[in-house]
């Protein structure tokens, strides 16, 4: 299966979905990561970058792709809608995994939206949640009980981002040790990542649906491609 998994900031994909990442990758799935920015509001591009390909190669990602939208500036555009389509193209997803519609920062919000339309032909979207979402309603919920502690350390790649709370190990673990609880799957599973469904297609055989397409291979739609950061 291809996952691809799309953020606004450094460590948003880390948080959202680390742990299914980690798990996925082990399994043989292939991961790729999309980052629209560098995280220039909250710290230095060049730190939170480095931090990012570190964090890709924890998880085992393919690849790993950084934009250079401006951080906090981010808004539902056609430059925006352009430059996720592109690269879902280029990673051929069976499945993507992007922000909530109810995130707190605009950035996220813009990014869910433009999401939606990039991905109009593609058959399985999910929204995953940060420690700071608010008005999440979770449908999907995936074991993270045997990576959790490995969640943990993924995160703590950002020491850049070390004074903010919401990336904490106990903020971390009790965000998943809710959703589990949540969840009601049994008691041996302790820690979960919750999703919203933004579309999910079944086959006849109750299995993961990925209806075939035309690839749009439209590269001058992305201006500066020479200038997004490509991890392989």
């Amino acid at each position: 299966m291809n996952i691809l998994a799309i953020g606004a900031h450094p460590d948003d994909i880390e948080l959202g979905c680390g742990g299914l990442l980690i798990k996925a990758a082990r399994q043989g799935h292939e991961v790729s990561m999309y980052t629209l920015t560098r995280g220039g509001a909250g710290g230095n591009p060049s730190e939170r970058t480095d931090e990012l390909r570190r964090s890709a190669e924890f998880i085992g990602a393919k690849h790993l792709w950084i934009d250079n939208f401006e951080d906090s500036k981010l808004s539902v555009t056609n430059e925006l809608i352009n430059h996720i389509e592109y690269f879902i193209n280029k990673a051929n997803p069976d499945i993507i995994l992007t922000h909530s519609h109810g995130d707190i920062h605009h950035d996220h919000r813009a990014i869910a939206a433009a999401t939606v339309e990039s991905a109009r032909f593609n058959s399985n979207v999910l929204s995953y949640e940060i420690p700071l979402s608010r008005n999440f309603d979770p449908k999907v919920f995936y074991d993270i009980s045997d990576v959790v502690y490995e969640k943990v350390e993924l995160i703590e790649i950002f020491w850049s981002q070390q004074s903010k709370l919401y990336l904490k190990s106990n903020a971390i673990k009790g965000l998943a040790e809710y959703r589990a609880l949540q969840s009601r799957l049994n008691t041996e599973v302790r820690y979960v990542e919750a999703f919203e469904v933004l579309k999910l297609c079944f086959d006849k055989d109750f299995k993961l649906l990925t209806v075939p397409y035309v690839k749009i291979k439209n590269s001058n739609a992305v201006k500066d491609i020479n200038e997004i950061l490509e991890f392989v």
